[in-house]
């Protein structure tokens, strides 16, 4: 059974490889994203004391993996007293093939008594205009611990993801997003392959058992 999981893990792996990754990020040097194609755009009303996305701090909490401030975070403070959060992570533009894209990342928010981060995503047609990207309504992010989170786009054509921190200043703390990746959806024909081939090694390893 052992041997058949790790058929299983290494027909993901290769599931991956050939899908291909269209993005990948860790967050290792959030000041190096804009050069990357990132665009980091803090539209929060009134402007507040920090500017926006920035380093991820371990004495908050640690980041999913690699070194322990590796994570993008922002705070209450991307708006001034009673304002506003709009404060955007967007992701630079990428092309989706005929059989779409799927994104995942992990986020996480720092408890503190009477207050709750906000989130809302979704994608544009490649602009990184605000007002182009088509949000989800936004979500409460847990506090007890990384989770992830994955959403599929679905056609051909060019793309952007936006995370979005919202909210009211005074009722948020503190959020950070770690391990974003978009990957292409692969031919359903190699899909098909690779599970093909990790349950041949299944059925081979149950004959030996007869």
């Amino acid at each position: 059974m052992k041997k058949a999981l790790v058929a299983l893990a290494i027909s993901s792996m290769a599931l991956s490889a050939q899908a291909g990754m269209l993005v990948s990020e860790g967050f290792d040097d959030v000041s190096a994203l804009e050069s990357k194609g990132w665009v980091l755009n803090n539209a929060s009303t009134p402007g507040g004391a920090t500017s926006g996305w920035a380093q991820g701090s371990e004495t908050v909490f640690r980041a999913l993996s690699g070194p322990a401030n590796s994570f993008a975070s922002a705070n209450y403070q991307n708006a001034g007293v009673g304002g506003t959060l709009n404060n955007w992570l967007i992701t630079p533009e990428f092309s989706v093939g005929v059989n779409g894209a799927l994104v995942s990342f992990w986020l996480r928010a720092d408890a503190f008594a009477g207050t709750s981060d906000q989130i809302a995503y979704g994608f544009s047609g490649g602009s990184s205009a605000l007002t182009s990207f088509a949000l989800t309504p936004a979500m409460t992010v847990p506090t007890s611990g990384w989770t992830r989170y994955s959403v599929g786009i679905a056609g051909q054509g060019t793309a952007r993801f936006a995370l979005q921190y919202t909210g009211a200043a005074e009722f948020s703390n503190y959020v950070g997003v770690d391990n974003f990746l978009v990957a292409e959806v692969p031919e359903p024909s190699t899909m098909a392959v690779l599970f093909a081939g990790a349950m041949g090694l299944m059925m081979s390893r149950r004959r030996k058992r007869g």
